[in-house]
C-alpha cells in the first residue's frame, strides 16, 4: 500500500521541492509532498513518501516529515530519533518558517514516476499564497481526519478524493476505514 518511510528519502524529497521554489517554507514543501503523494496514489497505486499523515490546522503533514523538519530546526527530544538528525546534518536547515537547502538531493534516491508527480505538484502548488495552498489542502480526507481525536488522515479516506478512487480501493482492497 505504501513505500517504507525513509528519512533519507524523504530529505531529498525536500531538497528537490525547495531547489524548484522561490522561497521553500516548511508549509509550501510539506503540502507539495502530500500534493505529490495523492497524485502518485491515483496513477500508480502507492504513496512513495512511506509516511502518514495527520490533519493539523494548515492541511496534511506527514508525520514523520514532520519530525524530520524539526530535526532540520534543531530540536532535539526523545521523540526524533538521532537517524532523523543525521539525515537532515549538512543537507537541510530550518530557520523559522524557512527551510534551508544546504545539499543537493540524490536523484538516484527518487523514481522517474516520483520526479514526475513532484514536478507536477511544485508547477501547481510551488509559489502558491499561503491561504490558497491550505484551503486546497483542506479536502474531505483532511475534514474527516480533524474529527478523529488523534487526527489521522487514513488512507481510505484520502484515496476517496481521488477522481479513480473505487479503481484505487479496488487496487489497495481497502474495506475499513482507519489510520494506516
Amino acid at each position: 500500500m505504501q513505500e517504507i518511510f525513509s528519512p533519507e528519502v524523504a530529505v531529498d524529497v525536500m531538497l528537490y521541492v525547495s531547489t524548484r521554489l522561490k522561497n521553500p517554507t516548511i508549509h509550501e514543501v510539506l503540502k507539495i509532498q502530500y500534493f505529490a503523494d495523492k497524485l502518485h496514489l491515483a496513477r500508480y497505486g502507492f504513496m512513495p513518501s512511506g509516511d502518514s499523515y495527520i490533519a493539523m490546522e494548515f492541511g496534511p503533514v506527514g508525520t514523520k516529515t514532520y519530525d524530520l523538519i524539526k530535526a532540520a530546526r534543531g530540536e532535539r527530544t526523545r521523540f526524533i530519533p538521532a537517524s532523523f538528525v543525521e539525515a537532515t546534518t549538512g543537507h537541510l536547515q530550518v530557520n523559522g518558517a524557512d527551510v534551508v537547502v544546504l545539499g543537493e538531493p540524490d536523484l538516484t534516491m527518487l523514481s522517474e514516476a516520483q520526479i514526475e508527480c513532484l514536478d507536477e505538484a511544485i508547477s501547481e502548488y510551488g509559489n502558491m499564497d499561503f491561504k490558497k495552498r491550505t484551503d486546497i489542502s483542506h479536502d474531505d480526507a483532511w475534514d474527516k481526519g480533524r474529527a478523529r481525536v488523534n487526527k489521522c488522515m487514513s488512507t481510505q479516506d484520502i484515496v476517496g478524493t481521488l477522481q479513480n478512487a473505487g479503481e484505487i480501493r479496488e487496487h489497495l482492497n481497502l474495506q475499513e476505514a482507519g489510520c494506516h
